[in-house]
């Protein structure tokens, strides 16, 4: 599996993913950085990657239709968060979910508890 993090995402996320053998893109190694949610979609769709990001946006059906993309987690962790403990509550969810379930699914994320919606 294959995932893209939005630039609301920490950096330092990479680094969880990978240790779980995920392969991960973050927009900052694209120079995607700066982008609008629809440059984010198509690049997310074109290589097959779950988009993992905090913008409710992607979750609208109606602004991105599940035939447009392969999955997106939503992380609603609370903004006081540091990088390490959203990492830490990365890696819990992480290593509790079967990551079969994500693709072709709209993920909600919050600590301790997480919803997938079949898309």
């Amino acid at each position: 599996m294959r995932f893209f993090l939005d630039a609301n995402i920490p950096y330092s996320a990479v680094r969880i993913f990978q240790e779980l053998g995920l392969e991960t893109v973050h927009t900052r190694d694209v120079n995607l950085g700066s982008a609008e949610d629809a440059e984010i979609m198509n690049y997310a769709a074109k290589g097959s990657y779950i988009i993992v990001t905090k913008d409710l946006e992607f979750a609208n059906t109606n602004i991105f239709p599940a035939r447009l993309h392969h999955g997106v987690v939503i992380l609603r962790f609370p903004s006081t968060f540091i990088a390490s403990r959203f990492g830490n509550a990365l890696k819990d969810f992480l290593t509790s979910v079967d990551i079969s379930l994500l693709r072709k699914a709209v993920t909600i994320v919050k600590l301790g508890r997480y919803r997938i919606r079949r898309c």
